[in-house]
């Protein structure tokens, strides 16, 4: 704490998902939080967002699905087992996940609550997801390139911490009378 009573010049370094750089983020502002845990500077994050081409793009693009637009808690184990799963057993790629999760919890607005923190609805449902976005691409041509755009530019949202205000005691007020 300074002269001032401000605790903000203590330093608390976190590391950037994608780079590995250290952040400091009481005293830097070039830095976003898009889910618990998750530090990134702004100009990573948006890289990151613009090119999620590869299947271990989708696959986090996955887990922030999850963090960030339905704001869930998920088992991570439980979901990294499944989607491997589902791609070796179902032949369902992350990118056919990721759309099938979209699917089912934005369009048809079903609970997570049910999937007990995983996602094994989605070989149930995925046969339904991919002809529900076929019927989207044929009625709008350039439909589902859109959407891909849309989930990979998506605006940023900078998370700011609450200083939490603490009530001060006086010792001498809480001792006994002598």
């Amino acid at each position: 704490m300074d002269s001032s009573g401000n605790i903000n010049n203590k330093k608390h370094i976190v590391h950037c998902r994608i780079c590995s750089q250290n952040i400091d983020i009481n005293n830097e502002t070039d830095w976003i939080q898009p889910s618990n845990r998750q530090y990134f500077h702004k100009s990573c994050y948006e890289t990151w967002r613009a090119q999620p081409t590869s299947d271990d793009d989708w696959i986090k693009m996955i887990y922030d699905f999850l963090a960030r637009d339905m704001k869930v808690s998920y088992d991570y184990f439980l979901c990294e087992a499944q989607i491997k799963k589902f791609w070796k057993e179902n032949k369902i790629n992350p990118k056919g996940i990721y759309f099938t999760l979209k699917y089912f919890y934005e369009i048809k607005h079903n609970s997570w609550e049910k999937g007990h923190g995983g996602l094994g609805i989605v070989p149930y449902v995925f046969s339904d997801a991919k002809a529900y976005w076929i019927e989207q691409e044929r009625k709008k041509r350039g439909f589902v390139k859109e959407l891909e755009q849309q989930a990979k530019t998506r605006s940023i949202i900078r998370l700011t911490r609450k200083e939490k205000s603490r009530e001060k005691y006086n010792l001498d007020d809480i001792g006994g009378e002598e």
